[in-house]
């Protein structure tokens, strides 16, 4: 009888046990991207080496908790956009599921984007975001970097009065005021942007501070899918899975520009 009961006891015991486990593992599946982990650098930049060659010249990289977008100019002389994102989408009434996806766009580059892209996918390290984040003390989940020219450009909603700037492979990371990095989309600096400035009254050299913004703009005498632009329906389409995240808002107004 004593067997019996404690076999019975071992028995809820280890019942007990599964269903903690199972437990455990649901919560793991939650959070973020409905679980997804991203496709970072690492992942990523071997396929585009791949698709292009280590010496297609980079316009862009940003790497964000959606995954990663490059901006290439390849053998072609084309400008070759490809996006590695996780996106959201309705299954049925009121539930929603998340798969990754590859969105691959080809264009003419402009005389800007050709005379900024700088360096090859050969030359970025796979890893230099990651010992960024770790240098700067930001987070993976909610952060920003954003590769143009020779410089990355760090951003963070866990930190947003803290940004940075650092070389192409990690080196001389350092605080930068700057609420945006350079659009190589343009020529010149946008109109967006303002410059004030101050001469003290003993005559010394005038200092001058330049403020950013990031504004965009859509016009459209429709807002149906077809009477919109192919950019203008992506940054559409991105922002509404941003989901009111001005982290992430920002970086679709830097991907997409009308």
């Amino acid at each position: 009888m004593r067997l019996g009961i404690k076999r019975l006891f071992l028995g809820a015991v280890v019942v007990t046990a599964a269903v903690v486990g199972i437990a455990v593992a649901v919560d793991l599946t939650v959070g973020p991207n409905g679980g997804l982990k991203p496709y970072g650098l690492q992942k990523t930049l071997p396929q585009m080496v791949a698709s292009f060659g280590a010496n297609a010249r980079v316009v862009k990289i940003i790497v964000d908790s959606s995954g990663t977008y490059y901006q290439v100019i390849g053998a072609d002389r084309e400008l070759h956009i490809r996006d590695y994102t996780i996106v959201e989408s309705e299954v049925e009434a009121g539930t929603y599921g998340y798969n990754r996806k590859t969105n691959n766009f080809v264009r003419a580059a402009t005389a800007a984007e050709s005379r900024n892209a700088e360096l090859t996918l050969g030359q970025v390290d796979p890893g230099v975001v990651d010992k960024l984040y770790s240098n700067v003390g930001f987070p993976k989940q909610g952060s920003s970097a954003t590769l143009t020219g020779r410089s990355w450009f760090l951003e963070s909603g866990a930190h947003p009065d803290h940004r940075f700037v650092a070389r192409y492979n990690g080196d001389s990371v350092q605080r930068t005021q700057a609420a945006a990095p350079p659009d190589p989309n343009t020529a010149a600096i946008p109109s967006s942007t303002q410059a004030a400035t101050t001469t003290s009254s003993n005559g010394s050299n005038a200092i001058t501070t330049t403020v950013y913004s990031i504004t965009t703009t859509i016009s459209s005498g429709s807002t149906k899918t077809g009477k919109l632009n192919g950019t203008t329906q992506r940054l559409v389409t991105c922002i509404a899975h941003a989901r009111s995240d001005v982290n992430k808002i920002a970086v679709c107004q830097r991907k997409f520009v009308p």
